[in-house]
C-alpha cells in the first residue's frame, strides 16, 4: 500500500506541470524532492503525531514541525543551489530567500497530510470493526448466559418424578424418559445452534407438557392449539419454551390451575398467547415476582438482542389470571 501511494504522489508531481516542454524540469525536480518528501511524511505520522501531537505535547510538536521544514527547505535549496537552478535564466537564486521561505515551507507536507488522513480513516475502520465485533462476543456470550439459566429446576423435578415411577413400576415411566431424552437433546445439543425449525420448538413444548400432565395430573388442566402454516420458519431456540415453562412456574400450586396456549403462523408471521390461572399463593403476593421474576426478563432480553424491532412483547394482569401474547416477524 506504501508503495501504491508513493506512485501516486511521484505521478502526480512529475505531471503536475501541463506543459509538456517542461516536463523534463519537473520529472528531474521531483526526483530530486522526492526522498524530502518521504522523509517529512513518516517524520510527521511516525513521530510528530504520536509521539507529541497525540500525547498533547503541543509545544514539542510546534518545535518538531519548524525544525523539519527548516530541514526540508535547506535541503532542497542545497539541491537547487547547485543543480535545479540550472533550468532558471537569471541564473542560481540566492541560497537562502526570506522571499521564497514561505512558499516552500508548507510544499513538503502535502503527502504527509494526505497519509494521516489515510491513517487516522484506517484506524478509525479498524476501531469500528473492533467494536463491533467485541459487541458480537458480548451478545453470543449474553445469549449462553441466558440460556444457561433456563429449565434447571424443571430438569430436576422431572428426574424425582421419573425416579418415584420407576420405583413404583408405573407404565407411565418409560413414555417419561423418552419424552425426556428428546427435551435434554434439543436443551444441550439443538439449542446452541443459532436457529431451530419452529416445528422443532413446538414438539418440545409437547414434551414438556405431557411431562408436567403426568406431575400435576388432575390438577392442571391444559389446553395448546396450534395452527402452522406450510412454511418451514426458523426461530431462536428455547424463546417459546421458556414463555411456557414461566406459565408453569407461576401458575401451577396444590389448587386446581388451567394454562391455555396458542399458536398461530402466518408465514413469517408468529402470534404466541399464553394464558395462565392465578394460584391462591399468588393473589395475596400481589404476583410482583411474576412480571419481575428471571424468566420473564431473560425472554425479554433475548428479543431485544436477537428480533429488535421486530416484536411486541405484552403481559396482562387480571384478577384471577395472567396474559403473555408474544408477535414476532422474522425476516
Amino acid at each position: 500500500m506504501h508503495i501504491v501511494f508513493w506512485i501516486i504522489i511521484f505521478l502526480f508531481y512529475v505531471f503536475a506541470s501541463s506543459s509538456s516542454e517542461l516536463f523534463e524540469q519537473s520529472l528531474e525536480t521531483t526526483l530530486f524532492k522526492f526522498p524530502l518528501l518521504i522523509m517529512a511524511a513518516y517524520a510527521f505520522n511516525n513521530w510528530q503525531v504520536p509521539y507529541y501531537l497525540k500525547k498533547k505535547k503541543y509545544l514539542a510538536f510546534g518545535g518538531s514541525m519548524v525544525f523539519m521544514i527548516i530541514l526540508s527547505v535547506f535541503l532542497f535549496r542545497l539541491i537547487g543551489y547547485y543543480h535545479l537552478d540550472k533550468y532558471c535564466s537569471e541564473g542560481p537564486y540566492p541560497l537562502i530567500s526570506f522571499v521564497d521561505f514561505p512558499f516552500y515551507m508548507f510544499s513538503f507536507h502535502f503527502p504527509a497530510l494526505i497519509m494521516f488522513f489515510l491513517k487516522t480513516n484506517k484506524e478509525q475502520e479498524l476501531e469500528r470493526e473492533k467494536i463491533l465485533q467485541l459487541e458480537k462476543e458480548k451478545i453470543a456470550t449474553e445469549l449462553k448466559y441466558l440460556k444457561a439459566q433456563l429449565n434447571p429446576h424443571f430438569l430436576f423435578n422431572t428426574l424425582n418424578n421419573l425416579y418415584s415411577y420407576v420405583i413404583a413400576k408405573s407404565p407411565k415411566a418409560p413414555d417419561m424418559v423418552l419424552q425426556l431424552s428428546e427435551i435434554l437433546d434439543y436443551i444441550l445439543y439443538k439449542s446452541q445452534h443459532q436457529s431451530v425449525l419452529l416445528t422443532e420448538e413446538v414438539h418440545t413444548i409437547d414434551n414438556y407438557i405431557a411431562l408436567e400432565q403426568i406431575k400435576y395430573g388432575k390438577r392442571l388442566q391444559v389446553k395448546f392449539e396450534k395452527k402452522l402454516s406450510k412454511n418451514r420458519l426458523s426461530i431462536t431456540p428455547l424463546l417459546l419454551l421458556s414463555i411456557v415453562e414461566n406459565a408453569f412456574k407461576h401458575g401451577v400450586r396444590d389448587s386446581v390451575e388451567k394454562i391455555k396456549i396458542e399458536l398461530l403462523q402466518l408465514d413469517s408471521h408468529i402470534e404466541f398467547s399464553v394464558w395462565n390461572t392465578k394460584p391462591n399463593t399468588e393473589l395475596s403476593n400481589k404476583t410482583k415476582t411474576y412480571k419481575n421474576g428471571i424468566g420473564l426478563t431473560n425472554i425479554q432480553r433475548q428479543l431485544d438482542l436477537i428480533y429488535p424491532k421486530q416484536h411486541t412483547f405484552k403481559i396482562e394482569e387480571f384478577d384471577m389470571s395472567f396474559s403473555l401474547k408474544l408477535t414476532l416477524n422474522i425476516d
